[in-house]
């Protein structure tokens, strides 16, 4: 599972971007993982912890740009 790549909506990218801007990282990361932990469904044994940091690698992707 460890190349496994999750395909995030980029509207779901940008609210936390723009998060971000507003609130800083640890209120994104806070925020996100309370997403992950419960609006998000574990599929073919994905964990929670995967889709934290593939979520927040996309991110910080975006507030780098």
């Amino acid at each position: 599972m460890e190349n496994t790549k999750f395909y995030w909506n980029p509207e779901t990218i940008e609210y936390y971007v723009d998060l971000y801007d507003l609130n800083g990282f640890a209120s994104v990361a806070i925020r996100v993982l309370d997403f992950v932990t419960n609006e998000c469904s574990l599929e073919d044994g994905e964990t929670t912890e995967q889709l934290f940091a593939s979520l927040m690698t996309q991110i910080e992707n975006n507030i780098q740009n």
